[in-house]
């Protein structure tokens, strides 16, 4: 497999291709069995020949703390072998890969993450919630944790836990840094602020009950506006207030300073410092800068970009922000709001134009078995298309090859594009697939993943198909200056 660069706000091969990265999230969060908790997941090679099959080429693979260092300095190399394995059948589906260290509520006492030695609370209770992300706002436990990493408080061993977490990536980055399939290193999955963290939710709901009182609404306060949230019928409701775009951007920016602190201090000298530790033994693998937790739902994320300790800028670092609305693990997700979800990857497209890196969307979707609402799918497939954004969409289930989602994720799309892409659209109602490129400084031929067959071809220059019964490629050799191809797609079968 060829590596894979960042060369201004694109990803380049060797070949001088503009890449475009689309795939799925791999992350197993353990179970509990007789034994302990397990961290091996349930994929085969059979998974693996399937995402090439439906146009994958990139998987988001996750890492649990918890199961790679359970002790202190104690390393479970049995586990990396097995990533390592997962690796293998990337590489031989033409699958690249970048690895995640994923944590959700901080660590493995409260749902996923960090080692129990590594979550250092104080003794502050939790309590789960009906909907598991609230904790982060409710547990003073889960907060505490936080808090304590990012002031890198010692661990009972007397090192400090980012000092460790550091050295995790070391470690990890020596093993696979080789590996053909790498692509690159996605640090920490939604860093959140800890105790900061109801602060933000906070003026989000302050700005909220503003909003409302100058609409002629009733006067809340915040302890109202908590009650709001905290009932999912009223909840409901109030999100209507959120298809106005211009509302909810100015919730968005009644948050932004405190974010911004969070993002331009604590989050900016953790990800420095996860770089010096990883480009002590790889100095090319592509660092994923993912937004903090509340830039998920629209506020804009003010992060700086990664620099070495001299303060030079890291060429090989790209944005990977998260996304969803707000009725996410709910069963609303169906009634996904399109105006909403615009919102925050309107914030998402600023932060790019204003760190100028490329972009591969690290989470999104989380549409599960629902046969409904498949039209907010298309819409945010249709957005990172036109913004020429990678994605990796959350996230692959046991039953995925019966997920009615599936159908929406299986779509034409250009891979590799000899020199620059500079549009691509595919529209469903009308069964076509068009691509304009320069192919300036490019080397080697555009390829275009298509699903099913019987695909009409119309293009400026010659090409040929390869078909694998129900998908293939169509490959368009190099001729030199701006091309056109369209693609009249007959749909799945």
């Amino acid at each position: 497999m060829e590596r894979i660069q960042v060369t201004h706000d694109r990803l380049v091969d060797a070949g001088g291709r503009h890449v475009l990265l689309n795939g799925i999230n791999l992350v197993f969060k353990g179970e509990d069995t007789p034994d302990g908790r397990q961290y091996i997941g349930p994929w085969t090679e059979r998974d693996f020949a399937d995402f090439a099959a439906w146009g994958f080429n990139v998987v988001r693979l996750g890492l649990i703390w918890d199961a790679a260092e359970p002790q202190p300095r104690r390393y479970d190399e049995a586990y990396f072998d097995w990533i390592g394995r997962m690796l293998d059948l990337c590489e031989r589906y033409g699958l690249y890969a970048f690895l995640d260290m994923h944590q959700d509520l901080y660590g493995a006492s409260f749902s996923d993450g960090a080692p129990d030695w590594a979550t250092l609370t104080d003794g502050l209770p939790h309590a789960p919630e009906a909907l598991w992300s609230d904790a982060y706002l409710s547990s003073a436990a889960v907060q505490r944790a936080f808090d304590h990493f990012w002031a890198n408080s010692p661990a009972p061993d007397g090192i400090g836990l980012q000092d460790h977490y550091a050295a995790l990536w070391q470690h990890i980055s020596r093993r696979f840094a080789s590996h053909p399939a790498i692509l690159g290193y996605d640090v920490l999955n939604e860093p959140y602020p800890g105790s900061g963290g109801p602060q933000v939710f906070g003026a989000l709901l302050g700005a909220f009950a503003q909003e409302i009182r100058g609409r002629g609404g009733p006067d809340l306060t915040l302890d109202d506006m908590l009650a709001v949230f905290a009932d999912p019928a009223e909840k409901f409701k109030a999100l209507a207030y959120l298809e106005d775009p211009s509302f909810y951007r100015r919730l968005a920016e009644a948050a932004e300073p405190l974010v911004a602190a969070f993002d331009r201090g604590d989050l900016d000298r953790f990800y420095n410092k996860m770089a010096a530790a990883i480009r002590a033994v790889d100095s090319q693998g592509i660092l994923f800068r993912e937004n903090s937790y509340f830039s998920n739902m629209g506020v804009t994320c003010q992060a700086e970009p990664i620099r070495d300790a001299a303060g030079r800028y890291d060429p090989q670092q790209l944005y990977s922000p998260h996304g969803y609305d707000l009725v996410v693990d709910t069963e609303a997700i169906v009634m996904a709001s399109d105006k909403r979800v615009d919102v925050i990857f309107g914030a998402h497209r600023r932060t790019q134009e204003r760190l100028q890196v490329p972009v591969l969307v690290g989470e999104w979707g989380a549409h599960g078995m629902n046969a409904g609402g498949l039209e907010h799918i298309d819409h945010l497939l249709d957005l990172f298309e036109a913004n020429l954004w990678g994605q990796t969409y959350w996230c692959y289930e046991k039953r995925l090859r019966e997920a009615p989602v599936l159908e929406r994720l299986r779509r034409p799309r250009a891979q590799a594009v000899c020199g620059q892409l500079l549009r691509a659209c595919f529209d469903r109602q009308a069964g076509t697939f068009e691509m304009d490129w320069d192919e300036a400084g490019g080397l080697a031929p555009t390829r275009v993943y298509l699903p099913g067959h019987a695909w009409t071809v119309t293009a400026d220059g010659p090409y040929q198909a390869e078909s694998h019964g129900n998908w293939g490629f169509l490959h368009i050799p190099r001729q030199g200056g701006r091309r056109h191809v369209t693609v009249c797609w007959p749909g799945p079968s």
